[in-house]
């Protein structure tokens, strides 16, 4: 008896199997040659002048290069989703769908108010254009529209939250801990053993959570975005601010040193970037500026949007370019009423006037160009900068100040905290909600 697996095969299967090789060949190349779709339009009984061949020929040409881009998106699309296998999942669509949500939300808002949970002591911030509300028992995340995406119990005595566009991390001035959200869940937690006094954010998902130990006055911990501590850098005096830049890869941080009695601040920038996440403890050849400013006290340091650093203290502001080359420095003596520094510009108000009612104000874009260095008729509770427009809050509302041409628009509002959505809209979050004030759009 034969073996079946070494039994000789039919010719007949063979002749069969190259008749179907070859006549899907054939289909193939019949759906990419624009003869057969000419002589079809040719045959059609709408086409109109039957013996035109060469508007039939230009018509197959158009259908066959139509056909050839749908197989183009196809292959792509099948190449997209096999390279990205390992990234979809169940929980990235979940979030893919909850921020779809939101932009739909962004893009539809015109309410004049955005209610949410009354808590005491609530601080809020702009996230995902949305509002995140943080209270020492509850954070909540609102949509533009007031819609809740996220509720959640918090055990903090004096919570601060600062936010970028993947990220809101919340951290306890009052504690040891720290808490990190999306726009839909709490994805990381840590506690320390000493207290927290600050933290930062990059829109790149690198943060840097700032606390003590018994050697030093200042340890600041660097996590990537994929939430992994990549770095630690001590200082033996106290960090007031830390800014870290859009990509994550460097950190500049404002330290304060009462010194002699007239006070120190020491800017310091650190290179942050993948080539050293390999090495978590501290190093000084990861120092790549080292500043010191007398006689001041820091308020304030930032990234802007090219890249260039400001930095704010209570008697001048500074920008420096990515060379860390002075670009402008303006020095004051008058007394700061508000300031204002992140990546879309930097701004300060001087009081000028015994009860507040004039200041001066000076203010860079995120360019860092200076665009404004006049007093305003106007208190100065608060204040942003966005694009050519300078926001204040005052005792009767929102000063909307236009730089170019020092035109101001005034609109009455709730007390509570200032916000800027855009160059038309600004946000004031009171205690019971959030009231959106809007100016005329030119």
């Amino acid at each position: 008896m034969k073996n079946p697996f070494f039994k000789k095969k039919n010719n007949d299967d063979d002749r069969s199997t190259r008749e179907k090789i070859e006549g899907f060949a054939s289909g193939v190349a019949d759906f990419f040659d624009p003869d057969p779709e000419k002589e079809k339009i040719l045959r059609h009984e709408d086409f109109s002048g039957a013996g035109d061949e060469y508007y039939a020929s230009v018509s197959s040409r158009y259908k066959i290069v139509g056909r050839v881009f749908t197989l183009l998106c196809v292959v792509f699309l099948l190449f997209s989703i096999l390279t990205n296998m390992s990234n979809i999942t169940y929980e990235n669509l979940f979030y893919f769908a909850r921020e779809f949500g939101s932009a739909v939300d962004m893009a539809s808002v015109h309410h004049e108010t955005l209610s949410y949970d009354v808590y005491k002591d609530q601080n809020f911030t702009l996230y995902r254009g949305g509002i995140a509300a943080v209270s020492p028992s509850n954070v909540s995340l609102y949509t533009a529209t007031g819609r809740k995406t996220f509720s959640g119990r918090s055990s903090y005595v004096a919570p601060f939250s600062v936010a970028s566009k993947k990220y809101l991390l919340v951290y306890d001035i009052s504690g040891n801990g720290f808490s990190l959200y999306n726009s839909f869940s709490k994805v990381y937690s840590e506690t320390f053993e000493s207290p927290v006094t600050d933290a930062a954010i990059s829109e790149s998902g690198v943060f840097a959570v700032v606390t003590k130990s018994s050697e030093f006055k200042t340890v600041i911990n660097v996590y990537s975005e994929k939430i992994n501590l990549v770095g630690r850098y001590s200082h033996k005096d106290y960090a007031i601010d830390v800014a870290i830049d859009s990509e994550g890869k460097r950190m500049a941080v404002l330290f304060y040193s009462a010194g002699d009695g007239t006070g120190v601040t020491e800017l310091r920038v650190y290179d942050i970037s993948e080539s050293h996440k390999s090495d978590k403890e501290d190093s000084l050849g990861r120092v790549l500026l080292e500043e010191h400013y007398n006689g001041v006290f820091p308020l304030a340091c930032t990234f802007l949007d090219n890249g260039d650093l400001a930095v704010v203290t209570d008697g001048n502001i500074s920008i420096l370019d990515e060379k860390y080359r002075a670009i402008k420095s303006i020095g004051f003596i008058e007394e700061v009423s508000a300031f204002c520094a992140d990546s879309s510009g930097v701004a300060i108000a001087l009081r000028s006037g015994a009860l507040n009612d004039l200041n001066r104000v000076i203010a860079f874009d995120e360019k860092g160009k200076q665009i404004y260095d006049s007093t305003v008729k106007s208190s100065a509770e608060g204040i942003d900068v966005c694009e050519r427009y300078l926001f204040l809050k005052s005792t009767h509302g929102v000063l909307r100040l236009d730089t170019k041409d020092g035109a101001t628009e005034t609109q009455s509002c709730q007390v509570g905290k200032l916000m800027v959505y855009d160059e038309d809209t600004a946000i004031v979050c009171g205690d019971s909600g959030a009231s959106y004030v809007k100016f005329d759009r030119k």
